[in-house]
């Protein structure tokens, strides 16, 4: 024990005479009585260690501490422990075990209890529910967690089925304590079969093929029957026997189904049950597809017949997102132009009242136009399209012009076979004279005129106040189409440059002063579900002033309610977990009209019930590598002696200094005040009161 002083030294003499002075100055007129000298000295010390305290001063004390051996229980929590014969005895008679190790080691030993599953937690609660497992998880989480720490023995207990994370052998632990691993299940293969995989694409458009590709496996079941049956939403839409000729079986089925209907679409792929299968929960897996009806309806208007239009109408006809119309101008239905996403215009406008009133009634419905120029066009017309779009001085002349990508382009991305192919393109015919808007124009392709290449436009874009227009300032794409087949033996580039200008032009500009949207569409069932939301001002700037509420309705139509949280300038939702299935929400906000609405889903994981066979193996590795041994789970209590007598594992003793300061001494404090009672007890006595 040591006492320090953060003050000088010859300052405890000041302290000893400040209480002596005291003392005197209070009994100087008494001292002749015995008991007021004794009184003078009680008096005189309490000041001095009073006025010593004001030193600060700390006391310093060795102390020898004792650390018993931890001993890390840790146990895989996931399902496939309970998906196989005995589970019953892991979830009742091994569970108890498990839990009474920590009392037959006794008092000698600290044990916790660590459950194992996607993560690493401190936990004795253990129900086999857990959807994946991460053994390699479990040595990084005791490494980080108890660094420095007495650890006697890790004993892990697993099937071995791992799932996520890295490979547990690749992994060390970085003490030299033990690591006993503890076998469950069965490592025998058994009669089962199982659905290993249920693959789809994420989504699907209405009206086409979408493949379903399933990977099926049996084991143990030569000379079985099984039948495999799809679903959709609960309808069957194929049912096909499998007949299992091998003790190891695989079998890769890859059926099409037809994308009847829009919204999301739960598929379900099952296998009949056969006798004596060690587990049936795996004859099943689910998976979800977004049927969306997103086809861009197209109007393809012509003034007259040209090979151009069967060119378009092949290129557009390559994406199954877009529905095609093509009409001659003069049978446009005005009334119907505003169902259009992007209206066409083939060597128009004229000067017909026909293209008038389609141009008229494109501006009116702020329906985007592609206008495509050819000898046939009215040039002087074309600011009725735009008034960037202009041609002065043309006299209906035309130029030879070839397509030179422009390096500076930013409004969509094309391939690079795209970008290498347009310069080789035969040349096309382009309006000749002066282009007065082309500075505010995105020039996508650059007229070339011989060997020069000009600034002039031949494939352009134009954004007037939200109000997209596309320009192709000239004809004879149908040459361009033949090219690109002859070049690359296929339509890619010419189908991504018509198809890439559609959907610039059908993109919607998103003027929304609310919106509000998951962080994924498509959640596992172990993920949390989350939303943020944005509110702006009328200088679309972001606020969050408002409160914003989101109802989140399941299949079964039951509702929850909740309540965003401020974050930043916008809005934050975590839900959590929620059960598979398709979740709809609607979204409103305080002061804002309307709601958003939409949808999420949580698929399933059944990554646990695809291989329920022990690994063994594995676990007697694990053990290996880290100086302990396998034991299988009815030798639990021989485990457990095995830690007794181990005569490595053992209590740590270690001396540490604590620091403290002396007023925080409390038998200081006592003693205090039992002199300051002694005192006024005897005064009281004595008749000084």
């Amino acid at each position: 024990m040591q006492l320090l002083l953060s003050s000088p030294t010859w300052l405890i003499l000041v302290c000893i005479l400040t209480g002596v002075l005291y003392s005197f100055l209070l009994y100087r007129k008494k001292l002749q009585s015995l008991w007021y000298k004794v009184l003078a000295v009680v008096r005189a010390l309490v000041v001095s260690i009073i006025a010593f305290f004001l030193l600060a001063p700390v006391l310093v004390q060795t102390v020898s501490n004792i650390q018993k051996p931890l001993v890390l229980m840790v146990m895989d929590n996931s399902q496939s422990v309970k998906a196989n014969s005995d589970s019953g005895f892991y979830r009742t008679d091994f569970l108890k075990q498990w839990l009474d190790v920590k009392q037959q080691l006794g008092k000698d030993y600290e044990v916790e209890y660590l459950t194992a599953g996607s993560s690493t937690r401190l936990s004795d609660s253990i129900n086999f529910n857990e959807k994946r497992t991460n053994l390699g998880h479990v040595m990084d989480y005791i490494n980080q967690t108890y660094a420095k720490q007495n650890i006697g023995a890790v004993v892990l207990s697993s099937d071995g089925v791992v799932n996520k994370g890295s490979n547990p052998l690749y992994k060390h632990l970085d003490y030299k304590a033990p690591l006993y691993t503890v076998g469950m299940g069965d490592s025998m293969i058994k009669k089962d079969i199982v659905i290993k995989e249920l693959n789809l694409n994420a989504i699907a458009y209405l009206g086409n093929d979408f493949p379903i590709d399933i990977n099926m496996a049996s084991y143990e079941c030569n000379g079985a029957n099984t039948v495999l049956t799809i679903s959709i939403d609960g309808k069957v839409i194929t049912s096909q026997p499998v007949n299992i000729n091998q003790k190891d079986f695989f079998k890769n089925f890859n059926i099409p189904a037809k994308a009847e209907q829009s919204g999301t679409r739960h598929v379900v792929a099952t296998l009949s049950t056969i006798e004596g299968e060690v587990s049936k929960v795996n004859n099943r897996k689910d998976a979800f597809i977004e049927i969306i009806d997103g086809r861009e309806k197209i109007l393809l208007a012509y003034q007259s017949p040209h090979p151009d239009i069967g060119a378009i109408k092949e290129a557009i006809g390559a994406n199954t997102n877009y529905e095609l119309v093509s009409l001659p101008g003069t049978d446009v239905k005005i009334g119907d132009i505003s169902q259009y996403s992007v209206v066409i215009l083939h060597q128009l406008p004229s000067r017909t009242s026909a293209s008038k009133e389609i141009l008229t009634a494109c501006r009116q419905s702020k329906i985007p136009v592609w206008c495509i120029v050819g000898n046939q066009t009215a040039t002087d017309l074309l600011q009725t399209v735009s008034p960037l779009a202009k041609v002065n001085n043309s006299q209906g002349r035309m130029n030879d012009v070839q397509g030179v990508v422009n390096t500076n382009f930013n409004l969509f991305t094309l391939e690079e076979n795209t970008v290498g192919s347009l310069p080789e393109f035969p040349p096309m015919k382009a309006p000749y004279g002066v282009y007065p808007g082309l500075e505010n124009m995105e020039i996508l392709a650059y007229q070339k005129i011989g060997a020069v290449t000009t600034k002039l436009p031949l494939w352009a874009f134009v954004n007037e106040d939200g109000a997209k227009s596309a320009l192709l300032f000239g004809e004879g794409f149908w040459r361009w189409r033949i090219a690109d087949y002859v070049a690359n033996e296929n339509h890619l580039a010419t189908n991504e440059l018509v198809s890439k200008t559609i959907q610039y032009l059908a993109t919607k500009d998103d003027k929304r002063k609310f919106r509000v949207y998951p962080v994924k569409n498509v959640y596992e069932e172990d993920e949390a579900i989350k939303f943020i939301a944005e509110i702006y001002n009328s200088n679309y700037e972001l606020i969050n002033t408002a409160d914003v509420k989101l109802e989140l309705t399941n299949e079964a139509k039951k509702t929850f309610k909740y309540t965003f949280s401020p974050y930043a300038r916008s809005y934050q939702l975590d839900i959590g977990l929620m059960p598979p299935g398709i979740y709809r929400f609607k979204a409103t906000a305080d002061g804002m009209q309307g709601a958003i609405a939409g949808q999420v889903l949580v698929t399933p994981i059944q990554a646990e019930l695809v291989n329920t066979r022990a690994d063994f193996g594995m676990m007697r590795q694990l053990a290996k590598q880290n100086n302990g041994r396998f034991y299988k789970a009815k030798e639990l209590n021989e485990l457990v002696k095995a830690i007794q007598q181990n005569t490595d594992i053992t209590s740590m003793s270690y001396v540490e200094k604590k620091v403290d300061e002396l007023i925080n001494v409390k038998w200081i404090f006592f003693l205090i005040f039992l002199l300051l009672a002694f005192e006024w007890f005897v005064r009281k006595y004595e008749g000084g009161y």
